[in-house]
C-alpha cells in the first residue's frame, strides 16, 4: 500500500500548481501597474516642462516690459542722443539699478550701449566697451552677431556656461535688444539672465536634463545625467528636435532618451528642451517591486495552507488504513517500518527529555523546601528527611536568616525593565553567595523580585554584618545601585529559622529608625525604644509624589500608614507629636510651592482642620490630617480638569516657536502660569514624553533639517542655533536620538546627493 510518500506527493503537486498560478498572477497585475506607472510618469513629465515653460517666457516677458519702460526715460532718451553727457549716463544708471531691484528675485540684469559710443551703462557702473566685452566673455564673433541699427534683430549670446561640465557653475545667458529710442537713435539693450534662477531646478534623485535651443544649437543645458548619456546628449542633432518644436507639446522617443519639446511663447526662436531617461519596463516596475512581492509571498502563503488542507482531505482514507494497521500490532509496508523507527526514536528522546525534565524537578523541589522552612511549614518529624533528600545536611545547629535588596528599587525601575533588573538581581546574589562560602557554609535562595535570602550557618551576628558589608561594598563600587540587608537573630535549629526570617522581614521594613547603614541587625533595631517619631526622607519624597500626581489611593494609604505608626503604635510626648504635626504641615506646605498655590487661601478655606492638627490630641491631629490631603488631592483633580489636552497642545507650539532659545521647564511654567513640577507632570501625562525629552528630540530633528539645506555648516553653529549653548552636549544629544554624530549624518547626506 502507499504510505505517506503518497500525502508528500500530494502535498507537492497541489503546492506547485498553487505557486504557478500565483506568480502569473502577480506578473499580469505587475504588468498593469507599470503600464499606469509610466501613464502617471508621462503625465508628470510634460506637466513640469509646461510649468517650467510659464515661469521663464514670464521672466521674459518682464524683462521686455521693463525694456519698453526704460526707452522712453528721458535720461535714456538723452543717453541715446549723439553727444555724451555724464550727468545722463550717472542717472541712466540709477534707472537701470532702481528698476533691476524692483524685479531682484527674477535673477537678471539690464545694460546700455551704443554702436557708435565706447562706453557702456551697467546698473553698478559704467565702463568702455572693451572691459565690458571681458567682463561678460563676449567674444569679437558673438559682438560681430550685434547690428548697428534698431531694425537689427534679436541676439541671443552663447551661455557663459560650460555644456560639457557637470558642476553647477553658475553660467548666465544674454540676449541683445535693439530698439529705436529717441529721434531715430539705436540703442541696445543687454540683458543678462543667470541660469540658476532662470532654469527649473533638477531632481537629484533621477537622472534628467533641461535645456534652451535655438537655430539647432543649445543656448544653455542643465543635467544631471552621468558623464556617458552627457555626452550623447550634446551630441544629438538639435537641428532634428528645433523643426519639430511646435507651440504644443510634443514627445520624442529613442533608446537612450525622452525629449519632451514646446516653444517659447515669448521668444519664438527659443524652444524649451526637458529630456529624461527612457524608462523600459523593468524600470517602471520599481516603485511597485516592493508591494508586489508583498502580494506574492501574501498569495503563496494563502495557497500553501490551502494546498495543504486539501491534501489532508484527500489523505483522509489512507490515514484511516494506516491507524486500523498500527492498532494491530502489523506491518504496513516500506513506509510503515520508517513510521514505527520514528516512533521508537522519539520515545527514546521522551525518556530523555523525561529524566532532564525530573532532575530540573528536583531542584525546584528543593528551592519549595527551603521556602517551607523560612515560613515554618515543614513537619519537625520530616525535616531531616527532607534535608537529606535535598543535600541539604550542611544546616545543622546554629542558624541565621539575612535578607537582602536593592536600597534604591525605585530608580532601577525607571531605568532599566524588569527582566534586566532580574538578571542584576541574580549577577549580585550569586557574588554575594561566592564570597560568604569563604567565611560560613550558607544557601541561597530568591524571595521575589527584588529580594533573596541567605541561610547562613553562624551565629556571630556581628560577624555576619561584617563580612556582608565588606562583599555588599565591593558590589557597590563597580556599580551604579545599592544594596541593604537585614539579619535576624541566630536560630537554634533548623526547625526554628522561621522566627529568624520574620524578624528579618521586619527589619527591613524599620531599617529607616536605625543609625543610616547598609546591614541592619535584630540587635540595633531592638536597642531603640518606639518613643520617637517616624518620618523618613523617603517617605516624605513617596507622599508628596503621589499627591501631586493625583494618586489618591496610593498617597492616603501612605499617609495613613505614617500616621498609624506615629499616632497610634509609638508613645510620643506633647513636644514630640507637635514636632510630627509641623513635619506633616511642611510637606503640605510643600507641595504648594509646586503646585504654584496660595497657601494662605488654602489656609482659609480649612482653618479648623489646621488648628486640630496644631493643637487636637492623637485621634483628633490624624483626622484632621487626612482631611487636609484629602482636599489637596481635591484641588489637584480641579486642575487637572483645568490643564487639557489643548493647553498642552500650546505648550508645545511654544516649545516649537522657542526651541532655539535658552529653553527650561521654568519658562514654561511662568508662560502658562502653572508650577514647573506640575507642569512637567502634566506634559508627561498629556504628551507621553517629558519635557526635556521632547525638546531635545525637536532640536534634533531641526538640526537635520538645517543640515540638509546647509552642507557646509559648522557644529558649533549648528548647536547654537537650536539652542546648545555647548556644543559636546549637542553631539552626545544628537548621537542618542539618531544613533551616529552629526558629523557622520552630515557626511552621510553629502554621499547620498
Amino acid at each position: 500500500m502507499l504510505g505517506r510518500s503518497f500525502f508528500s506527493k500530494l502535498l507537492i503537486a497541489y503546492i506547485i500548481l498553487v505557486v504557478v498560478y500565483t506568480i502569473i498572477a502577480v506578473c499580469v497585475s505587475f504588468f498593469k501597474d507599470g503600464q499606469r506607472v509610466r501613464s502617471e510618469l508621462s503625465q508628470n513629465q510634460q506637466h513640469f516642462l509646461l510649468q517650467s515653460r510659464d515661469k521663464i517666457d514670464m521672466k521674459l516677458g518682464v524683462s521686455s516690459n521693463l525694456i519698453a519702460q526704460l526707452k522712453y526715460y528721458e535720461h535714456v532718451v538723452k543717453f541715446a542722443g549723439k553727444e555724451r553727457n555724464y550727468y545722463e549716463i550717472t542717472q541712466s544708471s540709477y534707472a537701470l539699478q532702481n528698476h533691476i531691484n524692483a524685479f531682484s528675485e527674477f535673477g537678471y540684469s539690464i545694460d546700455l550701449m551704443k554702436t557708435n559710443d565706447d562706453l557702456v551703462i551697467t546698473p553698478q557702473y559704467s565702463l568702455d566697451k572693451k572691459r565690458y566685452m571681458e567682463s561678460i566673455e563676449m567674444t569679437e564673433e558673438d559682438f560681430k552677431q550685434i547690428g548697428t541699427e534698431s531694425t537689427s534683430p534679436t541676439v541671443t549670446l552663447s551661455s557663459s556656461h560650460d555644456l560639457t561640465s557637470t558642476a553647477d557653475e553658475g553660467g548666465s545667458i544674454r540676449i541683445v535688444n535693439p530698439e529705436k529710442v529717441g529721434a531715430g537713435n539705436s540703442l541696445f539693450f543687454v540683458v543678462t539672465f543667470y541660469e540658476q534662477l532662470l532654469l527649473p531646478p533638477l531632481s537629484p534623485e533621477t537622472q534628467e536634463a533641461f535645456a534652451i535651443i535655438e537655430n539647432g544649437r543649445f543656448v544653455t543645458l542643465k543635467s544631471s545625467f552621468d558623464d556617458k548619456r552627457r555626452e550623447q546628449l550634446i551630441a544629438y542633432p538639435l537641428a532634428q528636435l528645433d523643426e519639430l518644436t511646435t507651440g504644443d507639446y510634443t514627445k520624442l522617443s529613442t533608446d537612450e532618451f525622452d525629449f519632451h519639446l514646446i516653444r517659447s511663447q515669448t521668444m519664438p526662436q527659443w524652444s524649451y528642451l526637458y529630456v529624461t531617461q527612457n524608462y523600459s519596463l523593468i524600470d517602471s516596475f520599481m516603485p511597485n517591486l516592493k508591494g508586489a512581492a508583498l502580494l506574492l509571498a501574501v498569495l503563496v502563503l494563502a495557497g500553501l495552507a490551502f494546498a495543504y488542507m486539501v491534501s489532508r482531505r484527500m489523505y483522509r482514507p489512507v490515514s484511516h488504513l494506516v491507524g486500523l494497521f498500527k492498532s494491530y500490532g502489523e506491518p504496513a509496508g516500506t513506509d510503515e517500518f520508517a513510521f514505527l523507527h520514528e516512533t521508537a526514536t522519539s520515545i527514546s528522546k521522551a525518556n530523555e527529555q523525561l529524566k532532564s525534565a525530573l532532575h530540573e524537578h528536583r531542584l525546584s523541589m528543593r528551592d519549595k523546601f527551603l521556602r517551607d522552612l523560612l515560613h515554618g511549614l515543614v513537619p519537625p518529624d520530616k525535616t531531616d528527611y527532607l534535608l537529606h533528600t535535598h543535600q541539604l545536611q550542611g544546616l545543622r545547629g546554629n542558624l541565621t536568616v539575612c535578607v537582602v535588596a536593592f536600597s534604591n528599587m525605585k530608580e532601577l525601575e525607571e531605568h532599566y525593565s524588569k527582566d534586566a533588573i532580574l538578571t542584576i538581581k541574580s549577577q549580585t546574589s550569586l557574588i554575594l553567595h561566592e564570597q560568604l562560602k569563604v567565611h560560613f557554609p550558607c544557601e541561597l535562595l530568591d524571595l521575589d523580585f527584588a529580594k533573596y535570602v541567605f541561610i547562613i550557618v553562624e551565629s556571630d551576628t556581628d560577624n555576619i554584618q561584617k563580612k556582608l558589608m565588606k562583599a555588599m561594598a565591593r558590589i557597590e563600587d563597580g556599580h551604579a545601585f545599592g544594596l541593604i540587608a537585614a539579619v535576624g537573630p541566630p536560630a537554634d535549629s533548623v526547625n526554628e529559622i522561621d522566627r529568624s526570617f520574620d524578624q528579618a522581614l521586619d527589619i527591613l521594613k524599620r531599617r529607616s529608625a536605625t543609625d543610616p547603614t547598609s546591614v541592619v541587625t535584630y540587635e540595633q533595631l531592638s536597642s531603640i525604644q518606639m518613643v520617637s517619631y517616624y518620618y523618613p526622607i523617603d517617605s516624605e519624597r513617596e507622599l508628596i509624589s503621589y499627591v501631586i500626581r493625583g494618586k489618591r489611593e496610593s498617597a492616603m494609604h501612605t499617609l495613613n500608614r505614617l500616621l498609624s505608626d506615629n499616632l497610634e503604635q509609638r508613645q510620643l510626648t506633647r513636644q514630640q507629636l507637635d514636632q510630627f504635626s509641623l513635619l506633616i504641615l511642611a510637606t503640605l506646605n510643600r507641595i504648594m510651592q509646586q503646585l504654584n498655590m496660595s497657601s494662605d487661601e488654602f489656609a482659609e478655606l480649612h482653618k479648623e482642620s489646621l488648628e486640630a492638627v496644631q493643637h487636637g490630641e492623637s485621634m483628633e491631629r490624624m483626622t484632621a490630617i487626612m482631611t487636609l490631603f484629602g482636599a489637596m488631592v481635591d484641588t489637584i483633580d480641579r486642575q487637572n480638569e483645568m490643564m487639557d489636552n489643548s493647553t498642552v497642545k500650546r505648550m508645545i507650539d511654544y516649545i516649537h516657536e522657542n526651541y532655539n532659545k535658552d529653553l527650561s521647564l521654568s519658562m514654561i511654567a511662568e508662560a502658562f502660569n502653572f508650577s514647573p513640577g506640575y507642569v512637567s507632570i502634566a506634559f508627561k501625562n498629556h504628551s507621553g514624553d517629558n519635557f526635556k525629552d521632547y525638546l531635545n528630540f525637536y532640536r534634533v530633528q531641526q538640526a537635520k533639517e538645517m543640515m540638509r539645506q546647509q552642507k557646509d555648516i559648522k557644529i558649533g553653529d549648528l548647536a547654537l542655533m537650536v539652542g546648545c549653548n555647548n556644543a559636546n552636549t549637542f553631539i552626545r544629544m544628537f548621537r542618542k536620538y539618531e544613533g551616529l554624530a552629526p558629523g557622520q549624518y552630515a557626511k552621510k547626506l553629502t554621499e547620498k546627493q
